[in-house]
């Protein structure tokens, strides 16, 4: 067993109700405030015993009674089975967030991605290119996700994480990111615009990250504003003209859940994200399987409203660090100096 740090889980407290920490065993609760880097006005820093309690062996946390910790009761959609944010203006959780910094006691390694390939083996171009000593251009393609929605900064966005990591790793290289993501696409909107936002650009890697607004429900007659069927033939034609065109390493991003209280939730990420899954095997390119770990995080206990700072399908600051999780994996190991 080995202590390990957790920092920057987010958490949304509603009432008294014990909330679920996304690790049990802690040890140790380090902070508890406004901080990650959110817009509030200054960083709030709560206490232990007066505005919250931890259960250390169950791995929750909760407020106490005259807390000065936001109370999500007073959420405007608060006991609302089904809302739209239109009808609001202003539905998100950002005064609602906190982040946690803590120690627990981890008792076996977890898996973090599931990819053909966990030594970065996929991403053959930047392998080269790392080994030439050359420069990387990265192009971020997407929705608003992509983009960086919501996340409180861009350096707490996914894409700047692992091109962070990727500089930390590889010391001296030069790795541009090229944020071509717009909100509210989808990938029919994305298709469009393929040539001059992404081929003109001859990247060296492309994640792409559609889904989320292609399952939405638009009516009672409309399930989907972009079917299954039509999603698919869109993301493998972006993948074929890459190939084709650039030679570029691809990363296709599973989407994250979407608030199932939100009216335009269709319940049918699962078979976004799977589609995405197939392409990659089967034309053999990295998938960085953001769904799975996201329902991860649901089932160890998390609720949507603590992963979802505008409460409806864009991830907080924590959210982000749980899409670049989905990278990790895909990342080149530095290679072993030769004795």
């Amino acid at each position: 067993m080995l202590n390990k740090m957790h920092k920057g889980e987010s958490v949304v407290f509603v009432g008294q109700t014990p909330q679920k920490l996304r690790h049990g065993n802690v040890v140790r609760c380090l902070s508890v405030g406004t901080g990650q880097g959110s817009d509030h006005p200054k960083d709030v820093t709560y206490m232990e015993q007066e505005d919250f309690v931890i259960d250390y062996e169950a791995g929750t946390i909760a407020r106490t009674e005259n807390s000065s910790i936001p109370d999500w009761r007073s959420h405007v959609v608060y006991g609302k089975e089904s809302f739209d944010h239109r009808d609001y203006a202003d539905c998100s959780n950002r005064k609602f967030t906190v982040y946690v910094d803590y120690e627990y006691i981890e008792e076996s390694e977890e898996a973090h991605a599931d990819c053909a390939d966990a030594e970065g083996e996929q991403l053959r171009r930047v392998r080269a290119k790392i080994a030439a000593g050359e420069n990387i251009r990265y192009v971020v393609f997407g929705d608003s996700i992509s983009a960086g929605g919501d996340a409180s900064r861009d350096e707490y966005a996914f894409y700047q994480l692992f091109a962070g990591e990727l500089r930390k790793r590889f010391e001296g290289m030069e790795f541009e990111v090229v944020n071509r993501a717009i909100g509210g696409e989808t990938s029919v909107d994305g298709l469009k615009r393929f040539e001059d936002d992404v081929i003109a650009l001859r990247p060296d890697i492309v994640s792409i990250g559609y889904g989320m607004n292609d399952q939405c429900t638009m009516s009672e007659q409309i399930r989907n504003g972009v079917p299954p069927g039509e999603f698919e033939r869109n993301i493998r034609q972006m993948v074929t003209r890459i190939q084709e065109a650039t030679g570029a390493d691809i990363i296709l991003v599973t989407p994250c859940e979407s608030n199932p209280q939100w009216k335009h939730s269709s319940g049918d990420l699962a078979i976004y994200a799977d589609i995405l899954k197939r392409i990659g095997k089967e034309c053999n390119i990295a998938v960085a399987d953001v769904h799975r770990l996201w329902n991860e995080e649901l089932r160890a206990g998390k609720t949507h409203e603590s992963l979802l700072l505008n409460n409806i399908n864009h991830p907080n600051d924590y959210g982000h660090r749980i899409y670049y999780e989905a990278f990790v994996p895909l990342i080149p190991a530095v290679p072993s100096k030769s004795r």
